[in-house]
């Protein structure tokens, strides 16, 4: 996604959650730094190669996850699928022993699983913002070779593909590498917060007004993205 593109959406986003535009472009600066000796190249051909022309699953961290999970495995439909973990939602297929292809994480979940699934495989884009600097500093280092993703301005080897909750952008970076369809499991969007999205939580957990004006505005961009797009995508209730 070109950055005048994405700009509006950032900057109403800035405007409804305080954020600190210098500290998300220090935050690109701090991962574009720490992926300097990677080449991104063949881990876009990757991603590409796992996305285009597939059904692809992409599961939020909600309370509807871990029955939505089932639901998909147990059908014959989805046998083929790419699956794509939002941060902590990676847990849930961890705990089950299930294998996701890609994790696209801000480092919020349990970073023992995250770092489990990379080592079996799991394509993992890391997303850098003002307030997780420190995360990505102690964690980026340990992951291997990762892609990197920003909500500001792109480097050569940081990238904006739109998008701001995980969930959310995990989307609009399928929907850039040509998928047959998207289809949404624990993408939920109440006041209620999964047990999947912090490590500190066993149960759901009543959402704070921060995290639901976060989730409206995933609920936002992810309209968006739909209607403006040919792509098609499914909704698991």
């Amino acid at each position: 996604m070109r950055w005048e593109e994405w700009k509006p959406f950032y900057l109403d986003i800035v405007d409804r959650l305080g954020l600190d535009v210098q500290a998300d472009r220090m935050a690109t600066a701090l991962l574009t730094n720490l992926l300097e000796d990677i080449d991104p190249e063949p881990l876009l051909r990757n991603l590409k190669e796992l996305v285009a022309g597939c059904t692809v699953i992409v599961c939020g961290a909600g309370p509807s996850l871990e029955r939505h999970l089932e639901s998909v495995i147990e059908s014959n439909e989805f046998d083929n699928a790419v699956y794509v973990a939002a941060d902590g939602a990676i847990s849930a297929f961890v705990n089950q022993g299930l294998n996701c292809d890609i994790v696209v994480t801000d480092l919020d979940g349990r970073m023992e699983h995250i770092r489990e699934a990379v080592e079996h495989g799991t394509l993992a884009i890391v997303h850098a913002h003002g307030d997780n600097m420190e995360m990505v500093r102690e964690s980026v280092p340990n992951l291997g070779k990762i892609l990197g993703s920003t909500q500001v301005e792109p480097t050569d080897n940081v990238f904006l593909w739109g998008g701001f909750t995980d969930g959310d952008r995990a989307c609009h970076i399928i929907a850039q590498n040509a998928p047959k369809c998207i289809v949404l499991a624990g993408m939920d969007f109440g006041t209620t917060a999964g047990k999947w999205s912090k490590p500190n939580h066993e149960v759901d957990f009543r959402a704070s007004k921060r995290k639901r004006i976060k989730l409206q505005i995933a609920e936002e961009l992810l309209t968006h993205l739909m209607s403006s797009s040919r792509i098609e995508y499914h909704v698991l209730g």
